[in-house]
């Protein structure tokens, strides 16, 4: 909680601090992205009205559009927290189909209170909190089967290890070494996965071995949507 954090360490040293907030709630990816399961509201909402306490002025449903707007305002300083709200695209053909989301949309929308349906065939692509938030929620909303796809193995998987467990206990499937490269579809729908299985290189620039597709390997699998959670981006507008 970026933007948050830092308003409370400047109210502690004596500033007067105002929170533009695009939202309604303040709470950023607090709020919109992790699942209520998993971060109480109230206790979110406990721990934002301390630094409000503190005299943090507020004002939500605001877009800022200009920091230089703000300066002439009289800002002395500007501090820019917005989050990465942009999930990372796979690349592959299909990927605009029906039944193709990406996790931090669904999650936003359930977390606004929106009425969301999955189909009964769940996939989820990635291996980070968001893949592992989203699947847990997919199954909650009543998905019969859940599937995360992840291109490495167990070891890096990088997402909490005991969200990881959780999610097993809950039947959630993980078919590792596992890269989808095409989307299939029936009349705009997506009905299914091409993927390939993978195999662990050397090292890439992240320290993890680099993910090597084996060649002759592929298959398909049968799927009713998608959740794309393979790494997120801001927005840079």
């Amino acid at each position: 909680p970026g933007g948050i954090s830092c308003a409370y360490h400047l109210a502690r040293k004596g500033y007067p601090v105002t929170i533009f907030e695009k939202q309604e709630k303040l709470g950023g990816m607090l709020r919109y992205s992790i699942p209520e399961y998993r971060l109480p509201r109230d206790i979110l909402d406990e721990e934002i009205q301390r630094v409000l306490d503190m005299g943090v002025k507020a004002k939500t449903g605001t877009t800022i559009k200009s920091i230089h707007e703000l300066l002439e305002k009289g800002f002395k300083a500007v501090f820019v927290a917005t989050g990465a709200w942009e999930s990372n695209q796979l690349g592959i053909h299909g990927e605009e189909s029906e039944g193709v989301v990406h996790a931090i949309k669904f999650l936003e929308d359930v977390n606004n209170g929106q009425k969301v349906s999955v189909g009964e065939r769940v996939v989820v692509v990635g291996g980070g909190d968001a893949a592992i938030d989203s699947a847990r929620v997919a199954m909650r909303l009543g998905a019969k089967e859940v599937t995360i796809v992840y291109r490495r193995s167990h070891v890096e998987i990088p997402a909490i290890p005991s969200e990881v467990e959780d999610a097993k206990e809950e039947g959630i499937k993980f078919m590792l070494l596992t890269n989808p490269i095409e989307i299939l579809t029936q009349k705009g729908h997506i009905s299914g996965i091409r993927c390939i299985k993978m195999r662990l290189g050397e090292p890439d620039h992240s320290g993890r071995r680099r993910p090597v597709p084996i060649q002759n390997s592929e298959f398909t699998m049968a799927v009713d949507e998608m959740i794309v959670a393979v790494g997120q981006s801001c927005d840079p507008r």
